[in-house]
C-alpha cells in the first residue's frame, strides 16, 4: 500500500490505564503486533465491545481479493468496505472480510452499532520495506441488537474528532483512502450517483474559481468551427468560451476487473452563439470540477479532444436523441485540460452567449402537457417521502435512490407529485423538508428539467394521474440556494412568490397539513380487476408464495419491490394508531359460544360474550385487539338472514355506540383556545420576525422570499396550525391456525406511517426517513421512542390481513393502510363505492361519497367494526394481491397490501 495512515503508540494506551480509566480494548492487539510480525494464521480477538463509527464502500480491484480477502463467500458482491471502530479510547481502521458484506447491505452492520467478540486478521504490504503497510481485517464479529433503539454506551458523550487513530507506523496526512485498493475515493454507501468524501471538496490544483479571464485578447474559435476537426485527431485546438446550460448526473464506471484511480464521468451541455456541444469530464477532473461547475456559468476550455457524440458513434440519430453532434472530451492528462471560470463582470456582450432558458409550468397547466414533455417547476413542499432504493436495470448490482415529494404552487388544489431521484447534489437534497407553518417555516423547491409522466386509470382515458420524474439533467434548489439564480426573474416564479405572500386564511388548512415519511406508492393502481389485468398484469408474471418468501429474505436495505400474488384472505384485524378513546360498536353475541378459533356451530357468525370486557379495557387505553372469530361455511345470504333474525331479539352483551368529541381536520372547524393562542403568537412573530426565534430556524417566510427579490420588499406571513387526526377504535377478525407455515409481518409499523412535520423535529425526522449515514455525527438518539411522540399525519389505523396461497402451504401477514378521503391526494379521483371491505381493498381506501351531504366529519365514514362486518364469506373468494415490499434493514421487512381484486375468472 502506498498511502500512509496514522499510528497510536502502545505507550498511549498504557498511559490511559495508568490514569484509572478503563483499559483500552485494543491494547492487547497493539502489543501483540508491535512485538513482532504476526504469522499468517494468527488472529487477534478483541474481548471488549467496540462501536462502529463509519462504514465506507469502494469497488475492489483485480488484486484486492488476495490473502484474507480471498475467501469471499456467497453474496460478497463487487465492493469492499472499510470500517472505523472505537473502544472509547482510540480508533482503528479495518477492512471488512467480503463474506460479511451482506451484513452491511442489509444494514445490520452499520455506523452507530455495537460489536462484540470481534476477531481480526493482520496483513502486510510485501512491496514496502520493513513489513510496513500493516492492515487489519475484521474476520468475524457479533452485532449487538438493541430492540428499544438506544445507542451503545460507548458512544455516549464520545468526541469522535478527538480520537487518535492507529493502524500504521507513520502518521497519516490528508483524507482517508481505501485500505485495500489504489483508489482516490469512496462511493456513497447506498448508490453510485452521488459524490462522497473529502476529496471532492478541495480546490482544483493551480486553478481559482473566481479567476479573471487571462486570455481575453487571445485567439479563440466558436463551436461551429470545430465540426471539421473530428477526423484530424488534433490535441491543440484553440480555446472556446461557452455557457453551461445543463449539468448531468455524475456517472461512476468503476469495475472490479479493471483499475482506475477515479473512474468518473460528468457531462455538461454548453453553448455559444454558433451552437451547442456536450462537454465530458473524465476521471480526476470530475473530483476537481464537478461540484464547482453550475448551469449559467461561463467557462473557457483549452486542451480538449473533439469527437462525435456518443449517440452518433453508436449509430443513433441525433435528431431522436436530441443530443448535440459534437463532444468535447477533457482529460487530466494527454493533454491536460484547462478549465477557467469567467466571472460575470468579465463576460462580454460581443460574445453573444445564449442565456439560460427555463420553461416553468404551473400545476394547472400540467394536465395539458403530454407524456415526455420537459419542464421546470417551483412549489411549496408539503410532503417528503422516505428514501427508497430500486435496482438499476442496466447494472443490477447497483441501486437508484429516490423519494416522493409534493409541491403546491397555488394554481390548483392538487400538488405536483415529483419522483425525485439522486441529482448528484447531496448537500441540497439532504435539506429538502416539508414546510411547517405552525413554526413559521417554509421550503421553496425548484426542480429543473423534469419529465411529465401520466398514468391513465379510467378506461375512457379521461382520468389521469400526472406526475413528474427527474431526468439525468435535473437540478434541485431549496432555501439558501435561490439567491442569484436566473430563474428568480421568471414571471411564473414571481407569480408563485406573490401567491405565497398573499395567502389568506382559506389556504391555511391545506398548507398546514404537511407530512414526512411513511409508505407511499404512486400512481394509484386501477380499481377494477379487469383494468388491472389489461394494464399491468399482462406485462409481469405472478409470483408464487414460495418465491415471495425467498424474496423477503433477499431484499437489501430499503430496497423496494412490487409483486403480485394470488390466494385467499383467511384473517383480518384492525389496529388503531391512537391512544385516545374512540367509539364502541355494537357486537353480536351468541349464548354459549366460545372463542376457540374453530368454525361456529351451524356456520353462524358467533361473537363471544366476554368481548364486552375486552372493549372496555380497550377504551381505557389497552393495546390488545379484541378477537372476533369468523369461520363461516354457509352461504353469505343465509348468514345475513340469520344475523338479521338475531337483531330482532334483545341481545345480551351488546354495547351501544358511544361518541367522543375529538378535534377534526376540516376547514370549517372552529379553533380551540389553544389554537387561538398559538395563532396569536405566530402573528406576533410575523410582525417581529427576529423575536422569539428558536435556534436554527432558518426557513422563515421573510428569509425564504427575500432570495427571489433584488430589493427588500416588506412581506407578510399567514401561518396555520394543523389539527390532530381522529382516533379510531380497534377491532379484529381472525381465522384458526390450520395452514402449514405462517410468516408474520416483520416490519416496524411506526416507521411505515407518515408523520406530521414540525420544525423542532426536523433533524430527527430527516434522519429517520433518510438512509443510514456512512458515519455517525454525534450520539444516535433513541429513534423509536422519539418517533412514537411524532403525531401520525393522516393514518388513523391499519388492517392486518393474512393471505393464504392457493396450495395452502404458506400464509403471510400483510398490512393495509386505507387512503382517507379529503386528506390523502391519492383519494382525489376515488370512485364511489359501498365501503365494504372488498370495495375498500380494490379502491385502496374509503369512498368519499358520504362527505358531500354532511356538515361534519362525524359519521362521514364507516367505522372499522362496520367494515369488518361486511367481510362475511370473504374466505371463499379468490383474490389477486398487489404487494409493496420494502426492507427496513436486517430481518425487518414490511409487506404492504396495495390492492386486492376479487377474481371473476381463473388465471
Amino acid at each position: 500500500m502506498t498511502q500512509q495512515r496514522g499510528s497510536l503508540p502502545p505507550s498511549t494506551c498504557t498511559k490511559m490505564a495508568a490514569t484509572g480509566r478503563p483499559e483500552c480494548a485494543f491494547r492487547a492487539m497493539i502489543r501483540e503486533v508491535s512485538e513482532g510480525f504476526c504469522s499468517v494464521g494468527l488472529t487477534l480477538l478483541c474481548r471488549e465491545p467496540v462501536a462502529v463509527l463509519s462504514v465506507e464502500r469502494y469497488p475492489r480491484e483485480p488484486e484486492s481479493g488476495r490473502g484474507l480477502l480471498e475467501a469471499a463467500g456467497g453474496g460478497a458482491g463487487p465492493d469492499l468496505y472499510d470500517l472505523s471502530l472505537t473502544d472509547g479510547h482510540c480508533r482503528l481502521r479495518a477492512t471488512l472480510r467480503p463474506s460479511l458484506n451482506p451484513l452491511v447491505r442489509r444494514n445490520e452492520l452499520r455506523s452507530g452499532c455495537e460489536l462484540k467478540d470481534a476477531r481480526f486478521g493482520v496483513e502486510y504490504d510485501e512491496r514496502r520495506v520493513g513489513g510496513g503497510g500493516r492492515t487489519f481485517v475484521l474476520l468475524e464479529a457479533q452485532v449487538v441488537v438493541r430492540g428499544n433503539g438506544p445507542s451503545p454506551p460507548l458512544l455516549k458523550g464520545l468526541k469522535v474528532q478527538e480520537l487518535q487513530v492507529f493502524g500504521d507506523e507513520m502518521e497519516r496526512h490528508g483524507p482517508n483512502l481505501p485500505i485495500k485498493a489504489k483508489r482516490r475515493y469512496y462511493l456513497p454507501l447506498w448508490d453510485s450517483a452521488n459524490y462522497y468524501g473529502e476529496g471532492w471538496h478541495r480546490v482544483p490544483p493551480g486553478q481559482s474559481l473566481d479567476h479573471t479571464h487571462q486570455h481575453e485578447g487571445s485567439r479563440g474559435v466558436v463551436l461551429r468551427q470545430l465540426e471539421g476537426c473530428i477526423s484530424q485527431k488534433k490535441k491543440d485546438h484553440p480555446p472556446v468560451t461557452v455557457r453551461i446550460l445543463r449539468k448531468c448526473r455524475l456517472y461512476h464506471f468503476g469495475r472490479p476487473d479493471r483499475f482506475s484511480e477515479c473512474p468518473f464521468q460528468a457531462k455538461f451541455l454548453v453553448a455559444d452563439k454558433s451552437g451547442s456541444v456536450t462537454v465530458v469530464l473524465w476521471n480526476s477532473l470530475c473530483m476537481d470540477w464537478y461540484r464547482r461547475l453550475e448551469p449559467g456559468m461561463v467557462i473557457r476550455l483549452h486542451n480538449y479532444i473533439v469527437k462525435e457524440s456518443y449517440a452518433t458513434r453508436m449509430g443513433q440519430d441525433p435528431g431522436i436523441t436530441k443530443e448535440p453532434v459534437l463532444e468535447l472530451n477533457l482529460n487530466p492528462r494527454n493533454p491536460a485540460a484547462e478549465i477557467t471560470v469567467v466571472s460575470a463582470r468579465n463576460v462580454r456582450e460581443e460574445w453573444q452567449l445564449p442565456a439560460l432558458h427555463y420553461c416553468f409550468a404551473t400545476r394547472k397547466e400540467l394536465s395539458a402537457l403530454r407524456p415526455g414533455d420537459l419542464c421546470d417547476v417551483i412549489g411549496l413542499v408539503t410532503f417528503v417521502g422516505r428514501q427508497e432504493r430500486i435496482r438499476n436495470k442496466e447494472r443490477s448490482e447497483e441501486f437508484l435512490v429516490y423519494r416522493w415529494v409534493h409541491l403546491i404552487d397555488g394554481t390548483a388544489p392538487e400538488p405536483f407529485i415529483l419522483k425525485l431521484f439522486t441529482t448528484s447534489q447531496p448537500e441540497i437534497q439532504a435539506q429538502i423538508s416539508p414546510c411547517s407553518l405552525a413554526d413559521n417555516t417554509v421550503t421553496f423547491l425548484v426542480c429543473t428539467n423534469v419529465r411529465v409522466e401520466c398514468k391513465v386509470i379510467d378506461p375512457s382515458g379521461q382520468t389521469t394521474f400526472p406526475y413528474l420524474l427527474t431526468t439525468e439533467y435535473s437540478q434541485v434548489y431549496v432555501n439558501g440556494y435561490h439567491q442569484g439564480k436566473q430563474y428568480v426573474k421568471n414571471p411564473k416564479v414571481k407569480e408563485f412568490i406573490q401567491w405565497i405572500l398573499s395567502a389568506k386564511d382559506a389556504e391555511r388548512d391545506r398548507l398546514s397539513r404537511t407530512q414526512i415519511g411513511g409508505c407511499y406508492s404512486f400512481p394509484p393502481l386501477p380499481f377494477s380487476e379487469r383494468d388491472y389485468r389489461r394494464e399491468i398484469l399482462g406485462g409481469c408474471a405472478l409470483t408464487t408464495m414460495s418465491e415471495l418468501k425467498q424474496l423477503l429474505d433477499q431484499l437489501e436495505y430499503r430496497e423496494y419491490r412490487q409483486v403480485t400474488v394470488q390466494g385467499r384472505i383467511i384473517s383480518v384485524k384492525y389496529k388503531s394508531l391512537s391512544g385516545l378513546e374512540g367509539e364502541e360498536v355494537p357486537v353480536l353475541q351468541s349464548d354459549g359460544a366460545e372463542c376457540t378459533g374453530e368454525p361456529a356451530i351451524g356456520g353462524i357468525m358467533e361473537f363471544e360474550e366476554s368481548l364486552d370486557a375486552d372493549l372496555s379495557s380497550l377504551s381505557a387505553g389497552g393495546g390488545n385487539s379484541p378477537v372476533i372469530p369468523v369461520m363461516s361455511r354457509t352461504p353469505l345470504g343465509k348468514q345475513v338472514g340469520l344475523a338479521s333474525q338475531k337483531k330482532k331479539r334483545k341481545r345480551k352483551g351488546t354495547t351501544r355506540r358511544r361518541k367522543r368529541t375529538l378535534p377534526r381536520l376540516s376547514k370549517g372547524s372552529e379553533s380551540s383556545s389553544e389554537d387561538e393562542t398559538a395563532d396569536h403568537s405566530l402573528r406576533t412573530r410575523v410582525e417581529n420576525p427576529d423575536s422569539d426565534r428558536s435556534p436554527g430556524e432558518d426557513l422563515s417566510f421573510i428569509r425564504a422570499c427575500q432570495e427571489f427579490f433584488t430589493d427588500l420588499e416588506d412581506v407578510e406571513e399567514t401561518p396555520c396550525v394543523a389539527n390532530p387526526c381522529l382516533a379510531q377504535p380497534t377491532f379484529s377478525w381472525t381465522d384458526g391456525p390450520w395452514q402449514r407455515e405462517h410468516i408474520p409481518h416483520r416490519g416496524d409499523i411506526s416507521a411505515m406511517v407518515a408523520r406530521s412535520f414540525r420544525f423542532r423535529d426536523k433533524a430527527f425526522l430527516l434522519r429517520t426517513f433518510g438512509l443510514q449515514p456512512s458515519s455517525i455525527a454525534g450520539t444516535p438518539a433513541d429513534w423509536k421512542k422519539k418517533l412514537e411522540h411524532c403525531e401520525p399525519a393522516c393514518c388513523r389505523g391499519y388492517y392486518t390481513l393474512t393471505i393464504l396461497g392457493l396450495n395452502e402451504e404458506l400464509s403471510l401477514d400483510t398490512v393495509f393502510f386505507p387512503i382517507i378521503p379529503r386528506i390523502d391526494y391519492r383519494a382525489s379521483y376515488s370512485v364511489k363505492h359501498d365501503n365494504s371491505l372488498v370495495s375498500i381493498l380494490a379502491h385502496g381506501g374509503l369512498s368519499p361519497r358520504q362527505q358531500a351531504h354532511t356538515d361534519s366529519t362525524e359519521g362521514s365514514s364507516p367505522s372499522p367494526g362496520d367494515i369488518l362486518r361486511s367481510a362475511a364469506g370473504l374466505e371463499k373468494m379468490l383474490f389477486i394481491f398487489v404487494l409493496d415490499i420494502c426492507s427496513q434493514g436486517g430481518a425487518s421487512v414490511e409487506v404492504v397490501l396495495n390492492r386486492a381484486y376479487v377474481q371473476h375468472r381463473a388465471l
